[in-house]
């Protein structure tokens, strides 16, 4: 089990991004959260196993919408209490 924190940058908001990423995380059986930045940018919690995690990415990638031009991933310490995938604001 691990936890990523995740800033996307590129065409994510007002694509379909926080509501694509929950389809995909409740799909796979990940946890966390996503919400918009004032920035333009989108930060994400995600929680699940190594495979699922890079799943859940790939199909990010490959939506038609949604434009990444990067994204940070930072491992964080694992809530072992979160139960589902929340999207914030």
């Amino acid at each position: 089990m691990k936890r990523y924190e995740i800033l996307f940058k590129g065409r994510v908001q007002g694509v379909g991004f926080r509501y694509t990423s929950k389809l995909i995380a409740d799909k796979l059986n990940l946890t966390g959260t996503v919400e918009n930045l004032n920035d333009g940018n989108v930060k994400c919690f995600i929680q699940g196993n190594d495979d699922s995690i890079y799943r859940f990415l790939n199909e990010l990638n490959n939506n038609l919408f949604i434009i990444i031009d990067s994204c940070k991933k930072i491992e964080r310490e694992v809530i072992e209490e979160e139960k589902c995938y929340k999207i914030i604001g």
